[in-house]
């Protein structure tokens, strides 16, 4: 079901990503977002791992750097999660571009501290990375040393443009005879190999 967050609006409708089956499908396979803290007189950007819930965006980060005490004074951030596809090239400069696909949530930043919810979230996180359970618990030292941010979702928008999707040019302008030139799979969880979750890797040999 599509959540109540996701905004359809933008300039380029054409453009418009609202197939929300497909959008969490990304979000759950890509890696890494960036996220912008507000800081004086620019805003702060840091890149994250991160696991989408439905919801919110899991992080984390140490609790003595920067990125920790900026969204303790302040817990309004946004997230872009984005993938290039292909560079586009036709006769005309101006239709230079790239297929892509990108998101951007607009979220409040929730912080724990306590050394069980910092390992429920973390074990929550982990769900992504290490489906398999192939690791020993968290141990509290390790937990005491990260703050667990649970960044709740209050507006999201996606936009996407591949020319498979019939988005070739402008409404109201020619279609551009575009030449594509695929990037290489970036990285995701879908383009790695079964052993990557394999879940006797750590067990001892009989």
């Amino acid at each position: 079901m599509t959540p109540d967050y996701l905004d359809p609006e933008m300039r380029r409708t054409d453009l418009a990503w609202t197939d929300w089956p497909a959008i969490e499908a990304f979000l759950r396979d890509e890696l890494i977002c960036r996220v912008a803290v507000n800081d004086s007189p620019h805003p702060y950007v840091v890149p994250q791992s991160f696991t989408f819930a439905g919801d919110a965006f899991l992080i984390h980060c140490s609790r003595f750097g920067k990125f920790a005490k900026l969204l303790a004074e302040n817990p309004h951030v946004t997230l872009v999660v984005d993938r290039p596809v292909a560079l586009l090239k036709a006769p005309k400069g101006q239709n230079t571009s790239l297929e892509y696909y990108s998101v951007i949530a607009r979220c409040k930043a929730v912080m724990r501290e306590q050394t069980q919810d910092v390992i429920s979230h973390q074990n929550a996180a982990l769900e992504k990375f290490r489906p398999e359970k192939d690791y020993t618990p968290i141990e509290s030292g390790a937990a005491n040393q990260i703050v667990a941010i649970r960044c709740e979702i209050e507006r999201l928008s996606a936009k996407k443009r591949i020319l498979a999707d019939g988005q070739y040019s402008p409404p109201g302008q020619p279609r551009a005879p575009y030449m594509r030139f695929p990037f290489e799979r970036g990285a995701s969880l879908s383009g790695l190999a079964d052993d990557a979750f394999d879940p006797d890797r750590f067990r001892p040999a009989k």
